[in-house]
């Protein structure tokens, strides 16, 4: 289970059997799994979550806009209305230069009233077209989501897709690994299990498995039993 603990400038996020770090401000946290395993949905939910705290959180998404994701769960969940969604902010991004101008740039407005922000796919642009410059590129934008962080105190997550294929283990690293992992002071896996539900574990740098928490449910509304996976004071 987690905890999440809103204070008038910070946001911690951790795991409430072990108190492990989930989200925190001035840190940098990498979630990654593949394609339908819920790196929006936990998103959308954390950033719900901080809304109802009066928080606010700034979405960039490189590939399917998370408002289509966020209309269903205001429609379905009882506890989120579309009032919330004034404290969540939203940009839609196609391109890598594009993101690394609105990271550099864009996020000047905003960064004071800001207390998360989330990248939601990052490498997406580097996907479509990997080589050596589109790994300079990510660096980049990785190297400056770090400096916000760290200079601004401000909690940084982002999603990232899988590159390896998986087996009947489901053995699979991130995308750009080294470097995903390297600039992120905690990285989380998503796996789906046989049973559809949806394993979290926290990886070291080196993507051995450190600690496996209780696995959660996506539904239209977002996380089943949020009350019990997220644990709001």
């Amino acid at each position: 289970m987690v905890q999440l603990i809103s204070t008038d400038e910070k946001v911690n996020i951790f795991t409430r059997d072990s108190e492990r770090e989930f989200i925190k401000s001035g840190k940098v946290t990498h979630v990654y799994g593949p394609p339908k395993v819920g790196k929006s949905t936990l998103s959308a939910v954390i950033a719900f979550e901080l809304a109802l705290l009066g928080k606010k959180t700034i979405i960039i998404s490189t590939e399917r806009p998370i408002e289509i994701r966020m209309e269903s769960m205001v429609e379905a969940n009882e506890r989120y209305s579309n009032d919330l969604l004034q404290n969540i902010l939203t940009a839609d991004i196609l391109t890598i230069d594009e993101l690394i101008q609105t990271i550099e740039q864009g996020l000047e407005n905003y960064i004071e009233d800001i207390d998360l922000i989330i990248i939601d796919s990052l490498t997406s642009g580097y996907r479509t077209k990997a080589g050596p410059i589109m790994l300079t590129l990510l660096r980049k934008i990785l190297s400056s989501l770090q400096s916000i962080a760290i200079n601004n105190n401000k909690a940084v997550m982002f999603t990232n897709q899988v590159a390896a294929k998986m087996d009947e283990s489901n053995n699979f690293r991130p995308v750009a690994s080294a470097s995903t992992r390297t600039y992120s002071d905690i990285t989380i896996r998503l796996n789906r299990k046989s049973d559809n539900s949806t394993e979290i574990s926290f990886e070291d740098i080196n993507g051995e498995e450190e600690e496996v928490l209780d696995s959660f449910t996506i539904t239209t509304a977002g996380i089943e039993d949020i009350n019990f996976f997220l644990e709001i004071s």
